[in-house]
């Protein structure tokens, strides 16, 4: 890069940050929040224009907000990447994402830092992922790097530790963007469906049901897994042990075909609906039939070393998408899980009930399609 190259660069990030600034230090912060990381966040009014770190809290800003897509001023890419069928069903819907401007696929470089300062939003949302390490002053690098800037910044997360976070994410949300009435109700639904699946399960004492959680089968090497955090929480909440925790030292990892062939787990469960999936790996999420689904599935347990698993041979294998772990809607995971290792007291429960409810509840959730499937139709 020359000189003038840069000085160039340099005086284009100084202008736009000289257009964002203005009305930010002529604002007399009328909402202050705390966000997961116990940073203090002040916005003058509601947030009117917001940028997703993570294209991936769209549907958690369609919880909380009755027209999610007037208040986007952009987004991160990952959705259409990752999840690209829950990418066209969202664009089918709301046709205007397709021209919402795209900052890349996540927020951590120079490059989306001045594509956000074009944009000038009021409020950009990141994940604690995005985020990167915590300091002790609870801010990270990148934090420093964006507010430095003049951008407002909250964190919110609905990945890394689901049952923790979810509420206070979605009352942040809720209070950020000026819709504290409906994200207290939406957080009253979401407790008391997690309340009526686990309300079985609060006096139980006997031994976890053992379960091994095949991420994105039939895509990467086999066999990615999940020791701890996401799934493996939820199924430990109705009476599952995930086998990864005990031999992985972080909360997801490789695990080889030989250990889970020794251990022999009770249930088998693979996720899917990567963009790849469709080359050999689960096909689920939007827009996917049950049967399709199903047939995925029957060809994922029919490879040599997956088939052998008594699991898969007492046709207690199972499938999710993968994305559930990402979103309030991880609820309905649970209560697949919670039939899924409770075969005794499995008509107690009913995860498409349970995705219909949030349907119903949320409309502008654009949920058409299966999310969990049973390898044995009668499951």
């Amino acid at each position: 890069m020359s000189d003038m190259d840069t000085i160039t660069r340099r005086g284009f990030v100084c202008g736009a940050m000289a257009l964002a600034a203005p009305g930010l230090a002529r604002a007399n912060p009328g909402i202050v929040v705390r966000d997961l990381l116990g940073r203090e966040v002040r916005l003058a009014r509601p947030a009117k224009r917001v940028v997703l770190g993570q294209g991936r809290f769209l549907s958690m800003i369609g919880m909380v907000h009755p027209d999610p897509i007037a208040i986007l001023a952009g987004w991160a890419d990952d959705l259409n990447r990752t999840f690209p069928n829950e990418a066209e069903a969202w664009s089918s819907r709301f046709p205007a994402l397709k021209s919402l401007p795209v900052i890349g696929r996540r927020v951590g470089s120079d490059y989306a830092i001045e594509r956000l300062l074009m944009l000038q939003p009021d409020l950009v949302l990141i994940s604690r992922f995005n985020a990167g390490p915590v300091d002790n002053d609870g801010s990270t690098s990148f934090i420093r790097s964006l507010t430095q800037a003049g951008l407002t910044v909250a964190v919110v997360d609905f990945a890394q530790d689901p049952l923790k976070d979810t509420v206070p994410s979605l009352r942040i949300l809720s209070q950020l963007l000026g819709q504290e009435t409906r994200g207290e109700d939406t957080i009253s639904f979401y407790q008391a469906t997690l309340k009526r699946i686990t309300g079985a399960f609060g006096d139980r004492s006997r031994a976890p049901t053992d379960l091994v959680f095949h991420s994105h089968a039939g895509v990467m090497p086999c066999c990615a897994s999940i020791a701890r955090g996401s799934f493996a929480d939820l199924a430990a909440l109705v009476g599952g042990h995930s086998i990864a925790a005990d031999v992985l030292p972080k909360a997801v990892g490789p695990i080889n075909l030989e250990y889970m062939l020794t251990r022999q787990p009770d249930v088998y469960v693979a996720t899917g609906g990567l963009k790849g999936d469709a080359a050999g790996g689960i096909s689920i999420g939007a827009n996917v039939t049950e049967a399709q689904a199903r047939e995925s599935l029957i060809r994922i347990v029919s490879d040599p070393g997956i088939a052998e698993l008594n699991a898969v041979r007492n046709k207690r294998a199972y499938a999710v998408w993968h994305g559930l772990n990402e979103t309030p809607l991880h609820l309905v995971a649970l209560e697949a899980l919670a039939g899924w290792l409770n075969p005794g007291i499995k008509d107690g429960f009913d995860a498409r009930k349970t995705l219909a409810a949030f349907r119903k509840r949320f409309p502008l959730l654009p949920q058409d399609g299966v999310y969990t499937v049973a390898l044995d139709l009668s499951a």
